[in-house]
C-alpha cells in the first residue's frame, strides 16, 4: 500500500529492441477484453500520446462507430482489417475520452487508430512493454 492509501500492481518491465509491428500488435492484443495502456507518438504532429484501451468493444452507447465496423458503414470488418493493416495501424477503444454524442450528451470513450510502428509503450496485464527502436 502506498502513503496515499492505494494499491499500485507490480510492473515487470521488458525492454525490447527493433521490435517489428506485428510484434507490437500481438503484444496489445493479449489484453483481451481488458483494460490495457500504450504510449505512442502520434504521425500527425509527433507528440506523445497515451491511453488506456480495451479491445473487442461492440456498439458503444452514444459512440461512432470507425469506418468499415459492420453492416452500419457497408465496407465490413475484414475491410477495415485489410485497410488497418495496411497502414499499420490498430483500431482500439479509448476509454478515458470524452465526446458528444448527436443529442449534445457527453459520453465517455471513443474508438482511436494506433500506429503500431509509432508505439513506444505497451502495460498489459501487470507487463510494460518498452519498444526501443
Amino acid at each position: 500500500m502506498r502513503k496515499d492509501g492505494t494499491y499500485r500492481l507490480p510492473v515487470r518491465e521488458v525492454v525490447e529492441f527493433n521490435s517489428d509491428t506485428e510484434r507490437v500488435k500481438e503484444i496489445m492484443q493479449s489484453a483481451g477484453s481488458g483494460i490495457a495502456s500504450v504510449h505512442f507518438i502520434k504521425r500527425s504532429n509527433g507528440e506523445l500520446r497515451k491511453m488506456a484501451y480495451r479491445l473487442h468493444v461492440k456498439n458503444p452507447k452514444g459512440v461512432k462507430a470507425p469506418s468499415g465496423m459492420g453492416d452500419r458503414s457497408g465496407i465490413g470488418t475484414a475491410a477495415r482489417h485489410a485497410r488497418d493493416a495496411s497502414k499499420d495501424l490498430m483500431t482500439v477503444y479509448d476509454v478515458n475520452v470524452q465526446t458528444k454524442n448527436a443529442d449534445g450528451d457527453v459520453v465517455r470513450g471513443g474508438y482511436r487508430m494506433v500506429p503500431l510502428d509509432a508505439v513506444t509503450q505497451v502495460t498489459v496485464k501487470g507487463n510494460r512493454y518498452i519498444f526501443r527502436r
